[in-house]
């Protein structure tokens, strides 16, 4: 990804990574955000962008799953309107947290795992979830909770964290999970970091050498010590992750 790449562009480098050949059937789901795959830019067969909602607006039907591009809205309170096996890549982008929010009268890794299991259920063998979400471990985060009072903080839930996110791939019956920082955000995202202690360790190693002369010399301790520890991929605010739907 180049430097003058608009964040959007970035972000759409980010979730190619791990996408199938052109032939594949490509959804997203979201709430709040506007849909990202419907352009002529996606290297696939098939896009069908969904925003959950609280009423069904405009119904799925399977026959729409013929077109190049189509835009739909599922209700939220109901399974996901796909047939078993419908597509190849499923997109959440930050789709967990909204879910979450949404949903304040149940514990936020119970509404992940009952949707990752929906999301399992329309892929086909081999397919893929990708997506991202906010960190609950992140600086963020525990900022957000201290505020706790203030509107802002009220409406927003982190789902997940570094930990949690791989052990709920799992659990929903995916396999082969990959967790990320996501740097430095979703918003002007510039790269992809693997939360694996030795690739988190040698990606900020090269990332701090780089500030080194920006920093004060404090500053630079501080996070020299955080990267040696492997305790930086726990504190960034954005997560990114995969898992693929056994064969």
């Amino acid at each position: 990804m180049k430097p003058y790449h608009t964040g959007t562009a970035r972000l759409r480098a980010i979730y190619q990574l791990p996408t199938p050949p052109g032939n594949a059937a490509v959804l997203e789901l979201h709430l709040s955000d506007a849909g990202r795959v419907l352009d002529d830019q996606w290297p696939a067969e098939s896009l069908v962008s969904c925003r959950l909602t609280p009423e069904l607006a405009r119904p799925w039907r399977a026959s729409d799953l013929k077109n190049r591009r189509h835009d739909c809205e599922a209700s939220y309170h109901e399974s996901l309107p796909f047939a078993p096996g419908s597509f190849d890549v499923v997109l959440l982008h930050h789709t967990l947290d909204e879910l979450a929010s949404v949903f304040r009268q149940k514990r936020p890794r119970q509404v992940v795992d009952q949707w990752l299991r929906q999301v399992a259920s329309i892929l086909r063998p081999g397919g893929l979830v990708v997506g991202c979400g906010l960190n609950r471990t992140s600086p963020g985060s525990w900022l957000r909770r201290a505020g706790a009072g203030s509107t802002t903080a009220a409406a927003e839930v982190r789902a997940l964290s570094v930990l949690s996110c791989e052990t709920a791939l799992l659990q929903a019956g995916f396999c082969n999970p990959e967790v990320f920082n996501l740097l430095p955000d979703s918003t002007t995202p510039r790269a992809i970091a693997s939360v694996e202690a030795g690739a988190s360790k040698r990606s900020f190693r090269h990332a701090l050498d780089a500030t080194r002369e920006s920093l004060h010399l404090p500053g630079y301790l501080a996070r020299k010590a955080l990267v040696e520890l492997s305790l930086n991929r726990f504190l960034e605010d954005t997560l990114f992750f995969w898992g693929y739907k056994p064969c």
